[in-house]
């Protein structure tokens, strides 16, 4: 909400520090939660209902903020939907408080921390790292640069903007929820975590890279066509490597493993949106933009593989479970 008091970047960039800062624990606190309460074979599907809010807030963003800020100017966008998410804390308040027995967690493991330390020599904290910071600029371009790519090229006004930018999200929507429900269906088929992941990691790769074929599309239906169908397997894929911190690792470590791997993604999005720029500033074109970003998903997939070896749970020295 303090952004709508931002004077220059410097203040803007102090508020949206901030925001972040706020942020960043509420992702791999829901994939331990989901470590924790979840059935194995279901984790995938209740970690793409967990993603589904975030498509569906980032769906709803560009025609709520459009209307408001038309009736109320762009301090009251951030006013606004701040005070939304205040709403929201008291909604999570109460059910908590409806809900006492959540926070017993599994009295089968062990409440004890791990170190930081300890997760950081296995090579399996650092395959979510990777996958993380070589695929995830492609969420961050498509959230933060498609409203200026839609005015540079193709000439929308943000009313225009507000109307067709929310499409893609309501198919990243969908991506979640049917990558959870392959991954179980494949699981209760007998398929093995190990193959349900390196499947569907696969399958995110192989369809991503169609997004390149947005820059050259000579209608907005095409456009939002291939940047919808990149979402979908981007999300396949990005799905698939939030799920991994559950598989190899304990419950006590997978917040930890998770906000490593979320380290990757923030990193890898400083850099992307500073290529990004530089690039349209040297080339005044999207075109190696989307080429550039179409590369990341297959070599990200390719770098995984390398090391990620068989996805299956490992025991750590400072954690153990009871029979």
């Amino acid at each position: 909400m303090a952004t709508a008091l931002a004077k220059g970047p410097v203040s803007l960039a102090a508020f949206r520090s901030l925001l972040a800062l706020g942020e960043s624990g509420a992702w791999p606190a829901f994939a331990k939660a989901v470590s924790i309460w979840v059935p194995p074979h279901w984790k995938t599907l209740a970690m793409g209902v967990c993603n589904s809010g975030s498509s569906l807030g980032a769906m709803i963003a560009p025609p709520l903020v459009v209307w408001i800020a038309q009736r109320f100017g762009w301090q009251g966008a951030f006013w606004i939907t701040g005070g939304l998410g205040l709403l929201w804390v008291l909604a999570f308040l109460w059910f908590r408080r409806r809900h006492p027995e959540m926070a017993g967690g599994d009295s089968r493991v062990s409440s004890q921390a791990t170190p930081w330390r300890e997760l950081l020599p296995y090579r399996q904290t650092w395959i979510v790292f990777l996958c993380r910071f070589l695929a995830d600029p492609i969420w961050y371009f498509y959230i933060f640069w498609i409203p200026e790519f839609l005015t540079r090229e193709r000439g929308l006004s943000m009313v225009q903007i507000g109307a067709v930018a929310w499409i893609p999200f309501l198919i990243s929507d969908i991506a979640n929820f049917a990558g959870g429900f392959l991954a179980q269906r494949l699981e209760a088929h007998g398929w093995s975590v190990h193959r349900t992941r390196k499947t569907l990691m696969l399958l995110g790769a192989a369809g991503s890279p169609i997004g390149v074929a947005a820059v050259f599309a000579k209608t907005m239906f095409w456009t939002m066509t291939f940047i919808s169908i990149a979402i979908f397997f981007w999300m396949l894929w990005s799905l698939t490597v939030q799920t991994l911190p559950s598989d190899y690792f304990p419950p006590p470590a997978v917040a930890s493993v998770y906000g490593i791997g979320g380290m990757g993604s923030t990193l890898g999005s400083v850099v992307s949106i500073w290529l990004v720029g530089r690039t349209l500033d040297l080339t005044h074109s999207y075109q190696p933009v989307f080429i550039g970003l179409g590369l990341l998903m297959p070599i990200a997939c390719a770098a995984g593989f390398a090391i990620m070896g068989r996805v299956e749970r490992l025991t750590l020295p400072s954690q153990a479970v009871e029979p």
